[in-house]
């Protein structure tokens, strides 16, 4: 079950390098703190990257003057994240939808959303909100398209990735991306959101 932390554990145990693992922080991160930055986000503030895996965004997040939270559920991704970048960045293993979490000025989300269970998705929203200060940004990198797989990683149209987001926040951007990694080139969106 995706549920639990074994299940993704696993995938680490098996693979050493996850199918989603792409050695380095996504391009994206460029794109989306292009979008942020305008609305508000400054360098210094405190960023979480859930689902973080082996920690290449929060540690290029970090590289670019956030203080970072790189948050998994899978204590073996958070042991590899530990590895490749020692203590730069603060890494916790834990579960998004425990109530202890934050807050935090942004939420950068490459993999954690996409990888949810879609009948989890409203409680994954209402987690994102309540882990950001009043005002705080979701950075989210969300796909369309997932070439036919039954997932995860889930794909969601962007209407409705509006009608979710808009229940706790208001959407500032919501487009395709352009700089995505070539394995995800027309496939991934971006949005930036603002907790209401």
């Amino acid at each position: 079950m995706t549920t639990h932390p074994d299940y993704w554990n696993q995938i680490y145990q098996d693979e050493g390098r996850p199918g989603w693992d792409m050695d380095r922080a996504t391009p994206l991160v460029e794109e989306l703190l292009g979008l942020a930055l305008p609305l508000g986000l400054r360098p210094g503030g405190d960023l979480v990257v859930p689902g973080c895996g082996y920690g290449h965004d929060a540690a290029e997040l970090q590289e670019r003057g956030f203080q970072v939270t790189g948050l998994d559920f899978a204590p073996l991704a958070i042991q590899g994240a530990m590895g490749r970048y020692g203590d730069r960045v603060v890494w916790s293993q834990g579960d998004w939808f425990a109530t202890h979490l934050g807050p935090w000025d942004a939420i950068f989300d490459h993999t954690c959303f996409v990888a949810m269970d879609p009948p989890r998705r409203p409680a994954y929203v209402a987690a994102c909100a309540g882990h950001l200060k009043p005002g705080g940004l979701w950075m989210a990198a969300l796909f369309h398209e997932v070439k036919g797989l039954s997932g995860p990683p889930h794909a969601i149209p962007m209407e409705d990735m509006r009608h979710l987001a808009e229940a706790h926040f208001e959407v500032l951007h919501l487009d395709h991306a352009t700089a995505s990694h070539p394995r995800r080139t027309g496939r991934e969106y971006l949005l930036v959101a603002r907790r209401r």
